[in-house]
């Protein structure tokens, strides 16, 4: 290939790279989901969070660290969409949830496997609890949505 050719390809490459790892700033913006962007939400927690485990196994903490980056900014908009609905409880346990990635973080920098996994832990706690009021939320929602007609 000519000095050109190659410079053509750099080019794209370095481009092609620049908008890939820009992609996370558009997901770091403050956006309160919908209902059915919270599951999406969820989902991508519960995947982010098995990530999470088994960088702990392999004790590979750099990556750990990212995990607890990603964890955060969808915890935030998970938060978010609980201070929306007014649900003190959703934002409560979301708010531990944000403490428990935080010691993660922590967790991961000082690289404490020990630390990493009562974290870890604590974070499933708290999804639980928020994945039942999710679930006890709809229900309700559901609920006052529904006519009677006598």
């Amino acid at each position: 290939m000519s000095n050109s050719m190659n410079s053509i390809l750099m080019m794209t490459a370095i481009f092609a790279m620049q908008n890939l790892f820009s992609m996370p700033l558009v997901f770091s913006q403050e956006v309160v989901p919908t209902t059915e962007g919270y599951s999406t939400l969820m989902r991508e927690i519960d995947f982010t969070i098995g990530d999470a485990e088994l960088h702990i196994d392999q004790k590979y903490w750099g990556d750990l660290g990212s995990d607890t980056d990603a964890l955060k900014i969808l915890m935030e908009q998970i938060e978010a969409f609980w201070q929306k609905e007014d649900i003190t409880a959703g934002a409560e346990h979301s708010s531990q949830a944000l403490l428990a990635i935080r010691s993660l973080s922590q967790a991961s920098g000082q690289e404490s496997e020990s630390q990493a996994r009562q974290a870890l832990q604590r974070l499933k706690r708290h999804l639980a609890t928020i994945k039942d009021l999710n679930q006890n939320h709809q229900i309700v929602t559901a609920g006052s949505r529904l006519r009677f007609y006598g």
